[in-house]
């Protein structure tokens, strides 16, 4: 790939990625497993939810349920593909 189409690519996938601050994920992080009891990973995924006002969609059932405890709104992929589906605009 020549450099300059590389550089363009990278520029276009940057401007589509929102980057938080580390320190306030982990003090979400935290708080949300104090909360509910779920694995320190699956906190962070919610954390990430919540700190980007974001819908979490996982094939993890637990992660859901927990997710839905601190008030995000979370699918679980293997049974809500279609409800989720109906709520993508096209």
């Amino acid at each position: 790939m020549p450099k300059q189409e590389a550089i363009t690519l990278y520029e276009e996938i940057v401007d589509r990625i929102n980057f938080v601050e580390f320190k306030v994920l982990n003090e979400i992080a935290f708080s949300i497993c104090f909360e509910t009891g779920c694995r320190a990973i699956d906190s962070y995924f919610i954390a990430a939810a919540k700190l980007t006002n974001s819908i979490l969609i996982t094939g993890d059932k637990f992660m859901v349920e927990n997710a839905k405890k601190v008030g995000i709104k979370a699918y679980y992929l293997i049974e809500e593909f279609n409800d989720l589906m109906k709520k993508i605009p096209e």
